[in-house]
C-alpha cells in the first residue's frame, strides 16, 4: 500500500518576526478510500515570497473545478479578516469568489466537460448525500512547496497566500465524499485517460484561499501580520472553529486561478 501525497497541518506558535509551527504530514491511502497517516516535523517561516504565485495568478488556461462557493453570511468573518490584512499591506490581493474546492481538474480538452458533468451528476444522485459540514480552525500563511514528487515544504518561506484551514479530524466527512468521487469518476476510461489516472485531491484537507500577496519581491514577515493570524488561530480552543453547512455545489470552468469571471457548467444538490 503506497502513499501519493502528503500534506501538511499547522499549529501556529509565534514569535517576534517568525512564525513557528508544529506540522503534521498527512498522507492518503488512495488504494482505500479513507485513512490517513500522520507524522510531525517542525517548521519555521519568517519571508514571503508570492513571486511564482503571481505568476501562476496570470494564467489563462482553462480548467475547471468542482466547488462550493461561500454564501454571504457564511463569507462575512472572511472579509472582515482579507480587510485586515489589505490594511497591514496594500499588496495584498483579496479574491472575490471565496469557494471551498472539492476536485480541481487540470487543462482538459472541452469534449469531456459534458462527461464530466453527467457523471459527477449520477455520483450525488445515486448516494443521496446529505449537507456537508466544514469546519476552520486557523487562518494561515501558505507554504512554499518544492516541485519534486515529495512535495516537501521549502524552509523559512510562504508562497504569498493565505488560506483558512480547517483540522482533517474535524473534516473527514469532506475528505471522504471528494475521495470517493474521485474514485468513481476514475471508473470512467475516458476521463481518466484525459485527466490521468492520478487525478486526487493533492492534499487531503479542507481550505479556503482569501488572497494573496501581489508581488514579486520578497518581503519579512512583521509582528502586525504576526498578531492577525494569532488572533484567528483556534486550533487550540475546542469551541471556536467557523463551522458552515455545504449543500450545493458547483462545476465551473475559468481561465483565473481565483475563479474570477467563473463560467457555470451545472449546479449539483447534496
Amino acid at each position: 500500500m503506497s502513499c501519493h501525497y502528503s500534506e501538511i497541518y499547522f499549529t501556529f506558535n509565534y514569535d517576534m518576526y517568525s512564525i513557528q509551527k508544529l506540522s503534521r504530514y498527512t498522507e492518503t491511502y488512495w488504494r482505500y478510500k479513507t485513512g490517513f497517516k500522520i507524522r510531525n516535523k517542525a517548521l519555521t517561516i519568517d519571508t514571503i515570497d508570492a513571486s511564482k504565485t503571481w505568476e501562476e495568478q496570470q494564467t489563462r488556461i482553462e480548467k475547471i473545478s468542482l466547488v462550493s462557493f461561500l454564501s454571504n453570511k457564511q463569507k462575512k468573518m472572511l472579509l472582515t479578516i482579507c480587510r485586515r490584512l489589505k490594511r497591514n499591506n496594500a499588496d495584498f490581493y483579496q479574491n472575490r469568489n471565496l469557494h471551498v474546492t472539492l476536485i480541481g481538474f487540470g487543462p482538459l480538452e472541452k469534449q469531456y466537460y459534458e462527461k464530466i458533468q453527467g457523471k459527477i451528476g449520477k455520483f450525488c444522485r445515486s448516494k443521496h448525500y446529505k449537507p456537508i459540514t466544514i469546519r476552520l480552525d486557523t487562518i494561515r500563511l501558505g507554504i512554499m512547496y518544492s516541485e519534486n514528487k515529495s512535495l516537501g515544504p521549502i524552509p523559512r518561506l510562504s508562497n504569498g497566500t493565505v488560506i483558512a484551514i480547517g483540522n482533517i479530524d474535524k473534516n473527514m466527512e469532506f475528505n471522504n465524499f471528494s475521495n470517493q468521487l474521485t474514485s468513481f469518476l476514475l471508473q470512467d476510461k475516458n476521463i481518466r485517460s484525459e485527466s490521468g489516472s492520478k487525478l486526487r485531491r493533492k492534499f487531503p484537507t479542507v481550505w479556503i484561499t482569501l488572497g494573496y500577496y501581489n508581488k514579486k519581491d520578497k518581503f519579512k514577515i512583521g509582528s502586525k501580520l504576526e498578531n492577525i493570524f494569532r488572533q484567528y488561530d483556534f486550533s487550540e480552543r475546542n469551541n471556536s472553529q467557523f463551522g458552515f453547512s455545504i449543500s450545493e455545489l458547483s462545476l465551473v470552468r475559468s481561465k483565473y486561478k481565483n475563479l474570477r469571471y467563473p463560467t457555470l457548467l451545472e449546479k449539483y444538490k447534496l
